[in-house]
Order: C-alpha cells, then sequence, then structure tokens
C-alpha cells in the first residue's frame, strides 16, 4: 500500500505568509516513511533540497516554503524539515514568529 505522500506548506513570495500560506500536495505516494523521507531529503551539489527546488522552479519562482514533510493519513506519522537562511529570512518573514510545529501540513 503507497500511503505516503510529500506536502509542502507555501507561500506567496512579496505577501503575507499568514494569509496566502497554502499547502501542495506533491505527485506521486510512496511505499514506507523511508521512501517518502529519501525522496524529500535529496540534495542538490549545492546543498538545496531538490523536491523543494522544483517546486519553487514549476511555481515560477512564485512561492516560497515554511515546512515540508512526509504524512501518512493512515497512521498519521509525519516527518518535517525546515528551510534555514543563511543569508538571512526574506523580507515577508521578518517580524514574524510562526509556530511551525503547530501548523498542519
Amino acid at each position: 500500500m503507497q500511503d505516503f505522500k510529500i506536502l509542502i506548506l507555501a507561500y506567496l513570495i512579496g505577501h503575507s505568509p499568514i494569509e496566502t500560506q497554502t499547502t501542495f500536495q506533491l505527485e506521486g505516494w510512496y511505499r514506507s516513511m523511508d521512501e517518502c523521507r529519501a525522496e524529500l531529503e535529496l540534495k542538490l551539489p549545492d546543498g538545496r533540497y531538490e523536491v523543494i527546488n522544483d517546486f519553487v522552479v514549476q511555481g515560477e519562482f512564485q512561492w516560497d516554503w515554511l515546512v515540508a514533510g512526509c504524512k501518512s493519513d493512515t497512521t498519521k506519522e509525519e516527518y518535517r524539515i525546515y528551510p534555514d537562511y543563511p543569508k538571512g529570512k526574506p523580507d515577508e518573514l521578518e517580524g514574524i514568529e510562526l509556530d511551525l510545529n503547530e501548523i498542519r501540513i
């Protein structure tokens, strides 16, 4: 049974992340949490997550992510990854403290 999926919580760049946050479900299902995590955690040579990079490019650079993860609706298992900001937070996130552990993906 393929029960695990990848979800990305993102917001429209240049707009309020509170008002524009949207959860996207990526195509594809995975048989296990390990298989889903392996796909989610693949990295490009420069250290960016491959799945996230593809999401941003396919969204024509209109969306930035807040949290991404693997989830099973059957078992309720979840695994999450979060962005780091080596060059500083985007302007839209300055002064906003989101408790991403409380946000449902």
